[in-house]
């Protein structure tokens, strides 16, 4: 007896069907700029601990129209990947607020920012006016 033909989806294409998807994936690209921009930060780490000459030649990398346009770069993914997060935060987040009442989507992601920006903030001010 022959087995009965199975039915495959197709999967070509399969991110250009939906603008979610094209989101989720430029998403996810994201996430691959910032990790490579933390390796180039953990290099820098490794330069200043070999010395200051390897810490000066990190340093004219980092200032180069490379490294700038890199880390104009790393910052544009940066804000993308946050936006993204914080639109998807009231779907990902348990009910909060009144028990069978779920938190105002605005109020998520007002709070959100709010947060962000505070923490920002303060590492900007213990980085400016010292600890």
């Amino acid at each position: 007896m022959t087995p009965l033909p199975t039915w495959q989806r197709g999967m070509r294409g399969w991110w250009r069907r939906d603008p979610a998807f094209r989101r989720y994936l430029l998403r996810e690209a994201t996430s691959v700029a910032i990790g490579a921009y933390a390796l180039m930060l953990l290099a820098g780490l490794g330069c200043l601990v070999a010395g200051p000459a390897a810490w000066q030649r990190w340093e004219g990398l980092i200032l180069s129209p490379v490294g700038l346009l890199l880390q104009a770069v790393v910052f544009a993914a940066a804000v993308i990947h946050a936006v993204s997060w914080f639109r998807l935060m009231p779907l990902t987040i348990p009910p909060l607020g009144r028990p069978g009442r779920r938190l105002a989507d605005g109020a998520i992601h007002a709070g959100a920012w709010a947060a962000s920006a505070l923490c920002s903030l303060g590492l900007l001010g213990w980085l400016v006016y010292g600890a």
